[in-house]
């Protein structure tokens, strides 16, 4: 039913869901609620099972775990320069879903989360830039670390990772992931992976260069970083470190 990341910090069944005990809190990330309407509106016609997804997840989580708390981990929502109008319906969807199930909800704020801070205060949801649980700090990760903060775990996501492992035929299989980075500093990130259907991700790499956020590029190791793989039905496996599995990477899909 879990399994452990990092001390204090676990991942629930085979659900892209971390789970802190101590604090009766549950963490998601990249849920991007209003993706099919952006893809509509390019022509291109997706069933609408982002928010149906996120409720599932939330309530599945809810099941396995005692929680009080729910941490969104940035960009519950896709479109950058508006609130679209399947957007706005799809996050009151979630959470009027959600709402009562918690005590908090807080939005740990993403680089899509624009032009919904009205609504989601209807539904008494905090809204910051950064989130301190002792000394865990959660972030989206899209911006770089103040020099000053000496966090012990850095909980973030903006990546969507996930691993590609090519067998010797060129067979890829791809499965979202957890990763698990030491970073410079002395911290230990975990990058969560995206809830939402259509945001299958970055392939991990050892190469800096291959991410997105600017604290994995200037202070991820990671050839010492461990991926943990969601595996439906099966739960959340670890695996060895990327310096290790390096050969079967497939970091271009």
């Amino acid at each position: 039913m879990f399994t452990r990341i990092l001390r204090d910090v676990y991942a629930v069944s085979d659900l892209p869901v971390l789970y802190m005990p101590r604090y009766k809190s549950i963490f998601i990330a990249d849920v991007h609620l209003g993706f099919e309407e952006e893809m509509a509106s390019k022509g291109v016609f997706l069933p609408r099972i982002q928010v149906k997804r996120a409720i599932e997840v939330v309530m599945k989580a809810l099941d396995l775990v005692d929680a009080e708390n729910l941490v969104i981990v940035g960009d519950l929502k896709h479109l950058f320069e508006r609130l679209g109008r399947r957007e706005a319906r799809d996050v009151t969807e979630f959470l009027s879903a959600v709402q009562g199930r918690f005590r908090r909800i807080i939005l740990v704020r993403g680089n899509h989360d624009t032009f919904v801070y009205v609504k989601l205060r209807k539904f008494g949801v905090e809204i910051v830039d950064e989130l301190w649980i002792d000394d865990v700090l959660v972030v989206h990760g899209h911006k770089p670390l103040s020099a000053r903060v000496r966090p012990r775990i850095v909980i973030m996501a903006h990546e969507h990772p996930s691993i590609a492992i090519r067998d010797p035929l060129g067979t890829v299989a791809k499965l979202p992931c957890f990763l698990v980075v030491p970073l410079k500093r002395g911290a230990t990130a975990v990058v969560m992976p995206a809830l939402g259907m259509y945001q299958s991700g970055t392939a991990v790499s050892t190469s800096n260069e291959a991410y997105l956020s600017p604290i994995l590029k200037s202070e991820g190791l990671l050839h010492e970083a461990k991926p943990f793989a969601i595996v439906e039905g099966e739960g959340v496996c670890e695996l060895p470190r990327l310096g290790i599995i390096e050969s079967f990477l497939q970091t271009t899909l």
